[in-house]
């Protein structure tokens, strides 16, 4: 009994007397006393100041009970939610449902019993006009809230800075209307990428959140910051690896998700450079497993995270995406022709190139660096890469699974490259620093210059959104690739390294290393998906 009472303890502690949810409780707090100036308001206007002022004690009491009806009306609807997004529809509906149930369990009150003798009688009147006060004034400061926050974010947000463009704007009614209520699993979970799009998904209150992710510190400060923030929502964590097939289809039966963000994947080229079997086990067998999990559990639909190294790929990373991208397209294919009339899981490739900020990215390395005095490395003087920050990459994803059918390749617009010695520089400048020097290193294993969005001969198309555009990729038979994939895994258990390469440079002919010691495969010309 007194180890329940202590878990009760811990978490209200945890949820309402944190840090964290000083916000909440700051909304919270202003709503109760702009309702309680509401009804002072209202009261006056009904039967005067002068009785107001007469019978201040007794009327005191009153809207003290009062507000506790209020108080649970917030509770239900939870109205001090989502700081950052008080304008949305959603929000503000929920604000003026809260005060709804609050008037009426008043109204209610007032009915069933003659109040306490030492309380005043508020006339039903007095309830509506408090209702209609109360919402038009919580209205107008969550208006004056969200203007102030975006000016906040504006002034504060140094990665909008660095990019040459204007932040991506995204209308996200109709990702809220396809998400709201429903099942979704993320895996990745823990990422940057899987995190924020976590954190988007969560301000439409899905159903269920099924968060996979294998790394335990990240995954429980994510399990702290949902439970702060939309303690509300049904979320669960799970620390697994996605080649774990068995444990992946117990939580595919067990949840029957309805979407699937697959973002989990070892993204460093360098490393990967290194290892290419774990790359092959991770990404290739990992996002397979995942695929057909999802068609066998009936998902409607599954977005994969790739990138845009994957696009004439001159690493083993990236490559390792091109070969998730051709499975997946397949996949979608071989179901499109066996239900022509639809009914299976559609399946939607998202490509972009790097985020600002993300785990492992230049700008925190460089931060780092000029912290310690520098000097700031830089692979080479000309290298460029494509940015997006980490709200709008995932807003886009998410909006990508949106609009997608199945089979989709979808490229977005990541404005004009940056050269990565210009970011070097703005971040030095910023930091007020000027004994900081910049070194140039040489590009790393599998590193080209500059990053494309098309493979060779790849046309596009445009969509509703001009930030977002349908790469016209090259068809696979579903049967051949699946040939071919049980080759390399064969292949892959043998750990030969470059047995592994060569059966990748098959798969994706347009594969060619760069600064790598692959690159003497690249000179044995039978290398193409037809062979062996």
């Amino acid at each position: 009994m007194y180890k329940s009472i202590d878990n009760i303890v811990y978490k209200l502690k945890k949820w309402y007397f944190s840090r964290e949810a000083l916000p909440f409780w700051a909304i919270a707090t202003l709503d109760i006393i702009l309702i309680f100036m509401s009804m002072v308001l209202m009261y006056s206007v009904v039967y005067g100041p002068a009785h107001l002022v007469g019978n201040a004690l007794q009327i005191l009491y009153t809207f003290l009970i009062d507000m506790v009806f209020y108080c649970i009306g917030m509770r239900v609807f939870h109205t001090y939610a989502d700081v950052s997004r008080l304008l949305e529809f959603r929000d503000l509906s929920r604000t003026a449902f809260a005060l709804l149930l609050g008037t009426v369990l008043c109204m209610a009150l007032r009915w069933a019993v003659d109040l306490l003798p030492f309380t005043e009688q508020v006339p039903y009147r007095v309830f509506v006009l408090v209702f209609v006060c109360a919402t038009v004034l919580l209205c107008v400061w969550r208006a004056v809230a969200k203007t102030m926050f975006d000016i906040v974010r504006e002034n504060i947000r140094e990665e909008v800075e660095l990019l040459p463009r204007r932040e991506i704007e995204i209308n996200m009614e109709k990702i809220g209307e396809l998400l709201s209520g429903k099942r979704v699993l993320v895996t990745g979970a823990a990422g940057s990428i899987g995190s924020e799009i976590v954190r988007q998904i969560a301000s439409y209150t899905p159903d269920k959140l099924i968060l996979i992710d294998q790394a335990e510190t990240p995954m429980h400060d994510l399990m702290l910051e949902l439970q702060n923030k939309w303690s509300y929502i049904d979320a669960l964590f799970f620390v697994a690896t996605i080649t774990d097939k068995e444990r992946m289809a117990k939580i595919f039966s067990q949840y029957k998700p309805d979407y699937v963000f697959h973002t989990a994947a070892y993204k460093h080229v360098p490393m990967m450079e290194d290892n290419p079997c774990a790359s092959i086990f991770n990404n290739v067998m990992g996002t397979r497993i995942i695929a057909d999990l999802a068609v066998e559990n009936k998902v409607k639909k599954f977005v994969m995270i790739s990138t845009d190294k994957a696009v004439n790929p001159t690493n083993v990373m990236g490559c390792s995406k091109r070969i998730c991208e051709i499975y997946v397209q397949s996949l979608n294919d071989h179901l499109k022709k066996q239900n022509p009339e639809g009914g299976h899981t559609q399946f939607v490739t998202t490509r972009f190139g790097n985020v600002l900020g993300s785990n492992g990215s230049v700008v925190p390395l460089f931060k780092r660096q000029i912290e310690m005095g520098g000097p700031v490395t830089v692979a080479h003087p000309d290298i460029i890469r494509y940015f997006m920050l980490i709200p709008e990459a995932c807003a886009l994803v998410l909006e990508a699974g949106t609009m997608g059918h199945g089979g989709e390749v979808f490229v977005f617009d990541m404005g004009q490259p940056v050269k990565i010695a210009d970011l070097a520089k703005k971040l030095i400048q910023n930091s007020g620093r000027r004994d900081v020097k910049i070194q140039y290193m040489g590009l790393r294993k599998g590193e080209k210059l500059y990053e494309e969005v098309l493979i060779k001969d790849e046309e596009e198309r445009p969509t509703s959104n001009t930030k977002i555009r349908i790469a016209k990729v090259r068809p696979y038979e579903y049967e051949d690739v699946c040939r071919h994939l049980d080759e390399l895994m064969e292949k892959n258990k043998t750990y030969d390294e470059m047995s592994v390469v060569r059966k990748m440079k098959m798969i994706v002919p347009e594969f060619k290393s760069n600064n790598s010691k692959y690159e003497l495969l690249d000179r044995n010309s039978d290398l193409n998906f037809g062979g062996g």
